[in-house]
């Protein structure tokens, strides 16, 4: 692990393979249950319910020790970021940053925002909704962290998510569910920011602690994830009609061959059938369409082939 303290960066090996990366382009989403320490998990708790006293390892240029109090006891309380106990145990958590390193590519840059998602149980769902300001596209120039302190089971009201609502506007009644992130303490769920969610119904007494923050990408994108040597980019799985084009679509992204990216429609590649008896036609054209991830025309693609 490498930590560069003053930019705000880390940089480790990465953990997660070919056939890992594709499934969070197609889902939007990796679940890493527990990987947070038990006492790191009681301070955040304690610390976010100011039992814990604040021991700032600096003072950031341009705030005061009254600004570090104010931001402490607001809705976003990014103090815990110059905690040194929270930074070495759960932004710096090994399991953790395999898995951004991977999405993210070398020198992850760390959050410098956090929300407390603090709810107290019992209460409804909440709407279903996409997060402000998301952008439908191919890049993932950060993912989106959610990170449960505590025991959060169903009866606490952990976050659901509709897989796959991560490329497309998608629409969901109060009454429909999702996955539940459910999860013991230390768990971690990486999310695309676009993905559907919303807090599920809670029946437990109690308050549910949630945080959430962004890791960023600081360097291109490339395929320096673990590569699986029988991964083959023309006859793997990227999922349905309508939806392959756009999880094929980030994945080549991620290898950082997102302008080569082009598809011809119909039952080319990247759509495929275990009935087909040979593979796909269209993989690798330089001519084609490149999918309109924001839908302004009714076909899904963009205006004209390139």
């Amino acid at each position: 692990m490498q930590y560069d303290k003053a930019n705000r960066t880390f940089d480790c090996d990465p953990t997660l393979t070919d056939t890992q990366i594709l499934d969070f382009c197609k889902n939007g989403y990796i679940i890493l249950e527990g990987v947070v320490d038990e006492e790191t998990n009681q301070r955040t708790c304690d610390y976010l319910e100011g039992r814990l006293p604040a021991n700032p390892s600096y003072i950031p240029k341009g705030l005061t020790t009254a600004d570090l109090e104010r931001i402490r006891n607001s809705h976003e309380p990014s103090t815990i970021f110059l905690e040194d106990w929270f930074v070495e145990n759960t932004l710096l958590n090994r399991e953790v940053c395999g898995a951004l390193r991977s999405l993210l590519g070398k020198n992850v840059g760390l959050p410098v925002l956090v929300s407390h998602h603090r709810a107290q149980c019992p209460s409804p769902p909440q709407g279903w909704h996409h997060d402000a300001d998301h952008v439908f596209g191919p890049e993932l120039n950060f993912v989106e962290v959610f990170y449960y302190p505590q025991d959060t089971p169903e009866e606490l009201g952990p976050t659901e998510i509709v897989p796959g609502s991560h490329i497309q506007p998608t629409h969901r009644g109060p009454e429909d569910r999702g996955v539940l992130s459910s999860g013991p303490a230390g768990s971690l769920i990486i999310h695309h920011q676009c993905i559907l969610h919303r807090k599920g119904p809670s029946t437990a007494t109690g308050t549910r602690h949630m945080l959430k923050y962004n890791c960023w990408r600081t360097s291109a994108p490339d395929r320096d994830w673990i590569v699986e040597p029988e991964f083959d980019l023309h006859t793997t799985y990227y999922g349905g009609h309508t939806t392959a084009r756009y999880v094929a679509h980030m994945f080549y992204w991620l290898c950082g061959k997102g302008d080569e990216f082009r598809v011809i429609g119909g039952q080319g590649w990247p759509w495929s059938t275990n009935n087909q008896i040979g593979p796909s036609y269209g993989y690798g054209k330089s001519e084609g369409y490149i999918p309109n991830w924001r839908y302004n025309n009714g076909d899904g693609y963009a205006d004209a082939p390139n």
